[in-house]
């Protein structure tokens, strides 16, 4: 009998249970104040605004069960570049340019090696970011975390003008939709990608660090701020993450760049659709913008060492309810209506 986990559900992760807890604690957290922040920052980063027209983009984020095969491989160099990169993508989403990193690092006991490679690896994140690391805490706590298991948090903080914010909202049908590659599967789906994987090579893989888009997409903010409509980082819940950004359209999508083979073993395994509501797929980044500068925003990911195609367009959708459907050659429609 086959006892392999097929749905991130069944590794232990409910993901649709998650967001109802996220749907909770906005209404529970709702405050007057809460009326300030600059709405519709399509749910990637929260922004105050500083004044009239320039505001404080603020994200936080962790790396998960990542960690659990930094430690099984001893290997500790990279983990701090996919702390920096979940939480400085997601900045970017709202068209913050990102600007300071805060690092939260818990641990049973010290160890000097583990930690100074851990905090390497967050400054060469900072680096590929364009944000300082301007602070953070350690915490020694033998009694919650044994051996030498540790967690890591982040917190980024930047800098968008109101002109530039990025919402999902004015995204049309017949903008385009731009993929960016992925390194891997990033820092998601390893509760159950590390079920899967038990290839010694291939499990190494699994922690090739995630990519970090930021610079290229600062770029086109300053070429095409006016132009650009929505970007999603493809971090849980796939390729759904397109529904953060417009919830009355559809993305007719197919997937042109050739995926990791980690992408590819993980997907004889799992249901296909299942895996484009887990996984990245091979895309670290989508970017919609109108059609005339397509081309143009692929060539600055590209002039920048990031692997980028046209791979769909946008569509009016008068669904009742979300949908993700996948065919052959990988062409994925997204549908959703609220």
């Amino acid at each position: 009998m086959d006892t392999k986990p097929k749905t991130y559900q069944d590794s232990g992760v409910d993901i649709e249970k998650a967001d109802r807890f996220v749907g909770r604690l906005k209404n529970l957290a709702t405050r007057k104040g809460h009326k300030e922040l600059w709405s519709g920052a399509g749910g990637y980063a929260s922004v105050y605004p500083v004044d009239g027209n320039k505001g404080i983009a603020l994200t936080t984020d962790g790396v998960g069960t990542k960690l659990l095969l930094a430690i099984e491989q001893k290997k500790y160099d990279t983990i701090g570049i996919d702390l920096v990169a979940m939480c400085a993508n997601d900045l970017i989403c709202v068209g913050a340019r990102p600007q300071a990193f805060l690092d939260y690092y818990a641990i049973g006991k010290i160890n000097d090696d583990v930690s100074d490679a851990i905090i390497k690896g967050i400054v060469e994140g900072c680096d590929q970011a364009g944000m300082l690391l301007v602070g953070g805490e350690t915490a020694e706590m033998p009694d919650l975390y044994s051996h030498d298991h540790f967690d890591l948090a982040g917190f980024a903080m930047g800098v968008v003008q109101k002109s530039e914010l990025i919402t999902g909202d004015k995204i049309k049908a017949n903008d385009l939709v731009i993929g960016v590659a992925s390194s891997g599967i990033h820092s998601n789906g390893f509760s159950l990608a590390r079920k899967l994987i038990k290839d010694g090579p291939m499990r190494s893989e699994l922690l090739t660090p995630t990519l970090i888009y930021c610079k290229p997409v600062v770029e086109l903010l300053d070429k095409f701020h006016d132009q650009l409509s929505g970007i999603a980082h493809i971090t849980g819940g796939g390729w759904t993450n397109l529904f953060r950004l417009n919830k009355q359209v559809s993305f007719q999508i197919e997937n042109k760049i050739s995926m990791p083979k980690i992408i590819d073993t993980l997907a004889s395994q799992v249901d296909i659709t299942e895996m484009y509501k887990t996984f990245n797929m091979g895309i670290g980044l989508f970017v919609t913008a109108q059609a005339a500068i397509a081309d143009d925003i692929v060539k600055v990911f590209q002039n920048a060492g990031f692997e980028a195609a046209t791979m769909g367009e946008v569509s009016e959708s008068s669904e009742s309810e979300s949908k993700i459907e996948v065919s052959g050659n990988h062409k994925v429609l997204l549908r959703r209506h609220d």
